[in-house]
């Protein structure tokens, strides 16, 4: 077990100076000080490294220190142990101070929880210290935290832009619903329909916009009133392509794994 750090030290035997009175609240006040130093210590200590610390004497003071682990006990999914930290006066069987702390064998996360999905602009995944997997559908075989969030694969955001989950109306052309697929399931791309008419008994020679002449008439005879064949073809106007998007640049989807 880890020792006080010397900057804790040092602040506990400046703390006991200054409390020269020998009552018993200041030395109270004393122990406990001494007492959650050392737990800032067991705090830092692996679940799996954590050990019990026999009586031992705090240098150049009149207090000793241990460190006491309870039985493990099995909650749910993980393990739990409980540290009991005493303090003593020096000579004393009956501790001055004692804290007590549980620790768990799951971790807290420090910063990104696994399951977190980002947009990275390189091919180089992070090197924060933590594992981070690209969208791609690859198997999180090896990750049981992450495999527990999304099941045997990762999400596969290869090509799409992700969309929130649910349904809201918007009122910018009319009452529209705008609703996505179930949570994680690919959604094909789609436009409004767009719908128009032509009236007959025309003497049509040319079209503009999205319109353009096809055939005016049998032959192609001008003069005739009949059989005039309108197209409608949207890159006469617009860039156009195989599918429905916005502008955009793309990024790789990565996800943290652990």
């Amino acid at each position: 077990m880890a020792l006080l750090t010397g900057a804790a030290i040092n602040l506990a035997r400046l703390q006991q100076s200054t409390l020269s009175s020998t009552n018993s609240n200041s030395i109270v006040l004393q122990a406990y000080q001494y007492a959650e130093s050392k737990a800032d210590v067991v705090r830092v200590i692996k679940y799996d490294s954590l050990t019990a610390q026999a009586k031992t004497d705090l240098a150049e003071s009149n207090y000793q220190d241990e460190v006491l682990i309870s039985e493990e006990n099995i909650v749910d999914d993980h393990k739990e142990r409980t540290a009991t930290i005493n303090v003593y006066l020096k000579g004393e069987t009956r501790p001055r101070a004692s804290l007590k702390i549980m620790r768990s064998s799951v971790e807290p996360s420090a910063g990104v929880p696994v399951g977190t999905i980002l947009a990275w602009p390189s091919n180089i995944l992070p090197k924060d210290g933590g594992v981070w997997l690209l969208c791609n559908g690859q198997s999180t075989a090896g990750y049981p935290q992450l495999s527990a969030i999304v099941g045997s694969n990762v999400p596969d955001y290869r090509g799409i832009f992700l969309r929130g989950n649910g349904s809201q109306v918007s009122t910018h052309y009319g009452n529209i619903t705008h609703t996505s697929a179930a949570l994680g399931t690919l959604q094909g791309d789609a436009i409004r329909n767009i719908t128009g008419t032509v009236g007959g008994n025309m003497r049509p020679t040319s079209g503009s916009g999205v319109f353009y002449l096809v055939s005016n008439g049998p032959q192609g005879n001008k003069t005739s009133y009949d059989g005039a064949i309108f197209g409608f073809d949207t890159s006469r106007v617009v860039p156009t392509a195989n599918e429905i998007r916005p502008v955009n640049r793309s990024v790789n989807w990565i996800i943290k794994a652990a």
